[in-house]
């Protein structure tokens, strides 16, 4: 029967994640986070030649794969420019102009381990660049000495819980590439037939880059089923609190059904187990399953409903933590276990009517005898 992953560990785990400082094409902390995680479950980290982390999860002789895909950056600044302790920073992903009418607070990092400095971004500049999804850059006035190449993230409390509520400072994606983690580990002791890789991608907020790397170069086998993993921005028919969402499309691009198929046969069985789950359009975004989809992969998608997405809260109050909920994450840990389940033994619906062929009765019914 499907089961809840332990709170404890499923907070302690999310909490190592999720803390990390991360930003397009500086994710190296957050993937050494993942490292050890996978170290700890005992599972072997590979690294592709674009510093993606995989891992696989394997037992017995599955007859479908899954390959779940979780994005290891969130929006962000780089520093392009400097003069000692001011300069110019980049915006990094998907922000609105209008959260930088006044002073934002950001700390400071490089691409190793040393400690974060604060500094404060103003006087925006619209300058769209395509390539990196940026809207246009800031002023930096920093603690200490900039360089070219550093990156900042904004200064906000990185864990908290308060309830079934966690505040982030980067749910989107750092809370889904744990609940990556928290399958793989559930997994280990799971006896059923399953086939599991899960890919850790790198630039997903400035053009699903690591993911289309993936699709494009061909670095997973081509019969798996693609799992895209977000924390979706919350909207009124897929609100937080209510279960994962199994989501059939993005803003752009309709998944593959034959890939749901599996997601909604652990639907079947989270329900009988009691485990609130939801199905959704989600609108709020595109997801790594259409880089995937659109070069004729077979993909589905999930998510956790995501209140502040991108930190931007209520206009005019500025960046806030994301907000997810607990039970939406443990949920998401649950259905995906029996989703690999289910795609080992290629399970069919049970309440879904055998459309492939019409009863003799129904057919003879229907004939038109002239």
């Amino acid at each position: 029967m499907a089961r809840l992953p332990d709170i404890d560990t499923t907070l302690a785990t999310i909490e190592r994640i999720a803390s990390a400082p991360t930003a397009p094409y500086h994710e190296f902390r957050a993937l050494r986070a993942i490292r050890r995680e996978l170290e700890l479950i005992g599972l072997d980290a590979h690294e592709d030649a674009y510093g993606q982390v995989s891992a696989r999860a394997t037992r017995g002789n599955a007859k479908r794969a899954l390959a779940l895909i979780a994005h290891t950056d969130h929006p962000a600044f780089e520093v392009t420019e400097s003069r000692g302790r001011e300069g110019r920073a980049r915006i990094l992903g998907g922000l609105y102009a209008e959260f930088f009418a006044s002073a934002v607070p950001v700390l400071v990092h490089d691409d190793a381990d040393g400690a974060p400095f604060a500094a404060i971004l103003d006087d925006y500049v619209s300058a769209p660049d395509v390539l990196h999804n940026s809207p246009g850059h800031c002023r930096i006035r920093a603690d200490a000495e900039l360089r070219a190449g550093q990156w900042a993230v904004m200064d906000l409390p990185p864990f908290v819980v308060s309830g079934d509520e966690l505040h982030l400072r980067a749910a989107d994606d750092l809370a889904l590439c744990a609940v990556v983690v928290l399958v793989l580990a559930a997994l280990r002791d799971d006896p059923r037939p399953h086939d599991v890789h899960a890919v850790f991608t790198r630039g997903e907020e400035t053009g699903l880059f690591g993911a289309r790397l993936v699709a494009e170069d061909g670095l997973l086998p081509r019969d798996v089923i693609v799992v895209s993993l977000e924390a979706s921005r919350a909207l009124a028919h897929a609100a937080p609190g209510r279960g994962v969402v199994v989501r059939p499309g993005d803003v752009y691009n309709t998944f593959d059904n034959d890939a749901e198929r599996f997601l909604r046969v652990a639907r079947e069985e989270l329900t009988a187990a009691g485990v609130a789950t939801q199905r959704a359009l989600l609108t709020g975004g595109t997801c790594e399953s259409s880089a995937f989809v659109r070069l004729g992969w077979s993909a589905t998608a999930i998510a956790v409903p995501n209140v502040n997405y991108h930190n931007q809260g209520e206009r005019p109050v500025g960046f806030t933590p994301e907000i997810v909920r607990l039970s939406d994450l443990r949920s998401a840990v649950a259905l995906l276990v029996e989703a690999a389940a289910a795609a080992g033994v290629d399970a069919e619906e049970s309440w879904w009517p055998d459309v492939k062929v019409v009863p003799r009765q129904i057919r003879d019914l229907l004939r038109i005898h002239r």
